[in-house]
């Protein structure tokens, strides 16, 4: 948690973000390790986001990413009031509760995204694993 906090101030001294939304993101990071602290040893498996695309039968994106990370980004995403992803200029609302209900179900596993644009001959897969 002290390199996210260094990053925190860093962009806070570049200017990159103000005193309040420095603020915010300190929160964030205080209330994910509390709930990493109550959270059992004996309950906590690695979790990890699985993101895959592919344009035609070529991987343009293969990344999996931990658990912790995403969920950081979610008490962010949430701190900030962001309730929208944007997509190629389109906004795309995001029920954030539900999110974090499925984030943090331990048995809660496989694809939460699967689309194929067959035109594009493009393929998006969004798994927890």
């Amino acid at each position: 948690m002290k390199e996210e906090i260094k990053k925190v101030l860093a962009m806070l001294e570049e200017k990159k973000i103000s005193n309040e939304e420095a603020v915010e993101l300190l929160e964030a990071l205080k209330e994910t390790k509390k709930e990493e602290e109550t959270t059992p040893l004996s309950t906590k498996k690695k979790r990890f986001l699985k993101v895959l695309v592919t344009k035609g039968e070529k991987p343009q994106v293969n990344v999996t990413i931990p658990f912790s990370l995403v969920n950081w980004g979610l008490n962010l995403a949430s701190k900030m009031g962001k309730k929208t992803v944007n997509v190629e200029g389109n906004e795309i609302p995001i029920d954030m509760e539900e999110l974090n209900k499925a984030m943090n179900d331990p048995n809660f596993t496989g694809k939460i995204v699967d689309i194929v644009d067959e035109e594009k001959g493009e393929h998006i897969e969004i798994e927890i694993v």
